[in-house]
């Protein structure tokens, strides 16, 4: 994780927004997972939509 602060960092984010990450690990990554599925389920859900 700290590679990511780093990179965070070097890309220009704001030290305060890397801090409130770090408090806020848990909630940030439920965050990324729920939108790395939403494409998912979207495509899915439209799938269905057109089946049936």
């Amino acid at each position: 994780m700290d590679r990511i602060y780093d990179w965070l960092l070097a890309a220009g984010y704001p030290r305060e927004g890397v801090d409130w990450i770090r408090r806020h690990r848990l909630l940030v990554l439920v965050a990324l997972a729920i939108l790395a599925w939403l494409p998912v389920v979207l495509i899915v859900w439209l799938f269905l939509r057109l089946l049936g």
